[in-house]
């Protein structure tokens, strides 16, 4: 029996589980190109996430084991990482011409796309449910995203595959500086800032 839902809820469903099997049908098509074993333990522990968050929004959505689905957590080491910033001889990029020309980089980078852009997709999606635990789900499962996006931009930074360009201090100082605090209004007190 599925769940009722309202229209939104169905539809953005919809649009992340649909999301979900074009990201992971994309990795498997990556795998195969991968050389780097870090890489290849990254995007098989991805997957795995992916397969049981998938599997986690089906069981609630046809309520078969709901009260057992549960947000995956995928928790990631930062483990002292410190990204490089700035760009250094940046590599000219176009597409591949064969299929053989694909590898280690193309991978990478296409596993942080699937990450960032179906973090963004379930978070948006989270705005528009109203069932609880079906929100609870898509929040955790964006948040996981994020936190896959990170890991794989990790290893690509410290490759050199994606680098991070600066602006000069300068400039953004001059432009963050821009912006000043401001008091918290007392809501009890009828908006009077506190002190």
């Amino acid at each position: 029996m599925t769940m009722q839902l309202g229209a939104h809820e169905a539809l953005e469903l919809h649009e992340v589980l649909n999301d979900v099997i074009h990201g992971l049908n994309t990795m498997k098509l990556y795998r195969p190109h991968v050389k780097d074993q870090n890489l290849l333990s990254m995007m098989d522990r991805h997957m795995n996430t992916c397969m049981m968050e998938y599997n986690n929004m089906v069981a609630m959505a046809n309520q078969h084991g709901a009260s057992q689905a549960v947000p995956v957590r995928h928790s990631i080491s930062n483990s002292g990482f410190q990204p490089t910033y700035g760009l250094h001889n940046p590599q000219t990029q176009t597409p591949a011409v064969n299929v053989g020309e694909i590898g280690d980089q193309d991978a990478a980078i296409c596993l942080i796309n699937c990450h960032k852009q179906t973090a963004s997709l379930k978070m948006k999606a989270a705005l528009e449910m109203a069932h609880p635990t079906l929100r609870r789900i898509m929040q955790q499962a964006a948040n996981t995203s994020a936190d896959m996006a990170y890991e794989g931009f990790q290893y690509a930074n410290q490759k050199g595959y994606y680098q991070v360009p600066t602006l000069k201090d300068t400039t953004q100082d001059t432009f963050l500086d821009a912006y000043g605090t401001t008091p918290i209004m007392n809501a009890n007190q009828g908006g009077t800032p506190l002190m």
